[in-house]
């Protein structure tokens, strides 16, 4: 019998394909759940099912020889049709749903099935786990709950793996916001030369990043420009040491067919070591050709024109009041500028004139304005296109005014004419460029505003700003900076407002905007000063609106949140449950399912540890986390931590080691919270000291400080690890945290806790040569 749709079949499937799980490779962690099951229920085939429109899909199928069935014979097809219930058939052959199904009649001749839900938290079952045989049989009760506990373990990888894929597309954005600015960018490690290039980096010169594998820093000093190397090493090395905040660098680079490739580099050390020592920079590589070309086209082109005015190659003229104004007089710089001697203008048998050599276009409103100044006695300027003799067309600026007699009369019309051709290439450059920059002032997606540093005051503010506050420019040029920011913000905008006077700039500097509404928005604002011809010192600045970013991260947390209290409950029950069957509370149980039940507990346990660290991770980023700060020996905690993580060495054959420098010393600490990161650092210790090794837990003094390490004699810690290795979910690879167990989750805590706690986390580590972690805080008094 074929089996009805449910009722929520649409929103069903689009909630398994956002899965995207289907036809996907099989996995050992669904396996291990399948297997689990058919151990629990003594069957010869366990399948995890997935029901797709016209088919079920096994992601796992453990005893069969198929991937897929139509789901017209699907048993899982029946059983998705209650979510809240286990789908029991003791004989196949007796039930009127199964009893005409091929899969009954032939191969593979099932007469027993039992499937358990895979439910989502909104009600939609999935498919199904799902145990058969080929004789009829029937399950106990602890069977049955024992099934639908292992498919809400399921549920937990599926749900593990929709929380992945959401971080994933997450990455792919930031990964098109970076592709979406058009630039490389870099990062250098200074003390190993290890450089990272994205596939802009090396687009910009010619290449594929493949083509430049293996990357170093000699792959970009092989292709700089031998002249730039010492400016640009002279840059680095100052901001090394200091002396300037970024690095900042216009240079050449050699392109892959020989030219050369204006790049404007930028960059920062991203990281040091405890002792302040660089560790990492990281910067962007924009290429700059276009804009270096127009600049020095620009610049060439003022040079001819402070030239030109210096040496003033054109023509200095008088012509008479006539009716042809005769030249009169015109300096021999003419034949410069038309190509024609000045004897050609001024000779008294047919003379050139201007007028002929004139654009026809210019001529009618020159006569024009020269007119109406003359009649109003006033000089003139001119700006028009001449031929020159060899019949190109260029511009020139005339300057000129009229000389009269006594009597008011006109009698001359003494000028000077000069090329300015390429001045005026120049200045229509220039209007280009200003109208791009007012194009995208005007079009930008982010706010624009011009403050003065005296008062803050809006001097002048883009379209963008003014939809994003709800008030005209002429509405903000009119109010106070502080009709837009919250009392509140005053002690941070005075900091802000004193790293602009430092550094020339502020921000990134995140706050709210009061909308003329009154409503608060979120945004983003980066500025610099500038300083104008007249002195008067302002202030350009760069606002985002960050409400929908603001928006994912609460979502984002609140998912993280809900999701963490949500897993609480089910995993502390399926521990607990786990716990009293392996411990034989239950009753006695076969090897061999002990063995499975064991490792489901402890991936149980695993989980339950994960959810625990979510949470005070939650609580730590909401500032909810309390801490009671006391004067504590510190002694006392650490054999206390110790005592506490004896057993977890021994199940590992470690020693721990107890190493005092001094007799003990007192901190103002919270007991708790610093056991807790001690037992971070020991559990570390332990996972990765070799067999029946020695970990060693010190305290000792630095000045006034009181010092406590936890020394291992592993692997170490290698060096691109290193960057990120107090990050949230952070393990050196996949495979350590398979084999070793852990959050990820751990030292992020630690170094949150240790902060509160006001002191300061690090580690100093060799490859191959173990780890010391440690945390250091101010010593309030002294025993012994």
């Amino acid at each position: 019998m074929k089996a009805p749709l449910p009722n929520n079949e649409k929103e069903r499937l689009a909630h398994l394909y956002r899965l995207d799980i289907l036809d996907t490779r099989r996995e050992q962690s669904f396996d291990a759940i399948a297997q689990l099951a058919m151990n629990l229920c003594e069957v010869p085939i366990a399948v995890v099912s997935l029901v797709d429109s016209d088919r079920q899909w096994f992601k796992s199928c453990l005893g069969l020889d198929a991937m897929e069935t139509p789901r017209d014979v699907a048993f899982c097809a029946h059983a998705i049709l209650r979510p809240d219930d286990v789908l029991v058939v003791e004989d196949a052959t007796l039930d009127p749903r199964f009893s005409d199904n091929s899969l009954v009649l032939g191969e593979p001749y099932i007469r027993f099935y039992a499937g358990a839900p895979l439910v989502t938290e909104s009600g939609n079952a999935l498919g199904t786990l799902c145990v058969i045989d080929y004789v009829p049989r029937q399950l106990s009760s602890n069977q049955i709950n024992s099934l639908q506990l292992l498919a809400g373990q399921v549920m937990q990888l599926l749900r593990f793996r929709e929380s992945n894929m959401a971080l994933e597309r997450e990455r792919e954005n930031l990964d098109l916001v970076i592709q979406g600015t058009n630039i490389g960018t870099w990062q250098w490690n200074v003390q190993t030369g290890e450089t990272i290039f994205n596939e802009r980096w090396a687009e910009i010169v010619g290449y594929t990043l493949a083509e430049l594998t293996p990357v170093s820093i000699d792959t970009w000093l092989d292709l700089a420009h031998p002249e730039d190397l010492k400016k640009s090493g002279e840059l680095i090395e100052q901001h090394l040491r200091g002396e300037l905040e970024f690095y900042d660098c216009k240079c050449r680079m050699r392109h892959k067919d020989g030219y050369w490739v204006w790049v404007h580099d930028r960059g920062r050390v991203s990281r040091r070591d405890d002792n302040g020592n660089p560790l990492w920079m990281s910067g962007t590589h924009a290429d700059i050709s276009e804009l270096q070309s127009s600049q020095q086209q620009l610049r060439n082109s003022e040079e001819r024109l402070q030239s030109m005015l210096s040496n003033f190659p054109g023509g200095a003229y008088r012509c008479e009041n006539d009716p042809d104004w005769t030249m009169l007089y015109l300096s021999a710089a003419v034949k410069q500028l038309t190509g024609y001697s000045a004897t050609e203008f001024t000779r008294s048998d047919s003379p050139r004139s201007f007028t002929e050599l004139t654009h026809p276009d210019d001529v009618p409103w020159i006569a024009e304005r020269v007119g109406a100044a003359l009649s109003a006695k006033e000089p003139f300027e001119l700006l028009f296109r001449l031929r020159h003799a060899d019949g190109h067309w260029l511009w020139v600026q005339e300057l000129g005014r009229g000389i009269y007699d006594e009597s008011g009369h006109l009698k001359y019309i003494d000028g000077f004419i000069w090329d300015v051709t390429q001045a005026e290439m120049a200045n229509k450059a220039i209007q280009l460029n200003e109208q791009k920059l007012s194009t995208l002032y005007n079009q930008a997606s982010i706010g624009i505003a011009l403050n003065a540093v005296d008062g803050g005051r809006y001097l002048e503010c883009n379209p963008e700003l003014c939809r994003l506050t709800g008030y005209t420019e002429a509405e903000l040029i009119a109010i106070s900076y502080w009709d837009l920011t919250p009392a509140h913000y005053q002690l941070q905008e005075y900091q802000q407002l004193e790293s602009l006077h430092v550094s020339g700039r502020y921000g990134p500097y995140e706050k709210e905007y009061r909308h003329r509404d009154g409503h608060l928005i979120p945004v983003l604002l980066n500025g610099v000063l500038i300083e104008g011809p007249d002195g008067e010192r302002k202030i350009w600045s760069f606002i985002q609106d960050i409400t929908e970013r603001k928006r994912i991260d609460q979502m984002k947390n609140e998912f993280v949140s809900a999701v963490s209290h949500e897993l609480r409950t089910p995993l502390t029950s399926i521990a607990g449950s786990l716990a009293l069957v392996t411990s034989g509370a239950l009753g006695g149980i076969p090897d061999k399912i002990q063995s499975m039940l064991g490792i489901a507990h402890k991936n149980a346990k695993r989980l339950t540890l994960l959810i625990n660290d979510l949470l005070d991770m939650e609580k730590i980023l909401a500032g909810k986390m309390e801490f009671d700060l006391q004067e504590q020996s510190l002694l006392s905690i650490l054999e206390a931590s110790l005592e506490s993580n004896k057993a977890y060495a021994d199940s590992y054959d470690i020693t721990l080691a107890l190493q005092l420098e001094v007799n003990d010393l007192r901190a103002r600490v919270d007991a708790q919270r610093l056991q807790q990161v001690l037992t971070n650092f020991i559990s570390n210790a332990v996972k990765f000291s070799p067999k029946e090794g020695q970990v060693e837990i010190r305290l000792s003094r630095q000045a006034d400080q009181a010092v406590i390490e936890v020394v291992d004699h592993g692997p170490g810690i290698s060096d691109e690890f290193r960057s990120r290795i107090f990050q949230k979910f952070s393990q050196a690879d996949s495979s350590d945290s398979r084999q070793r167990g852990g959050t990820g989750l751990g030292l992020s805590i630690s170094k949150a806790f240790v902060e509160r706690m006001n002191g300061n986390i690090g580690f100093e580590s060799e490859p191959g040569q173990g780890a010391t972690f440690f945390a250091r805080f101010p010593i309030v008094n002294t025993i012994g």
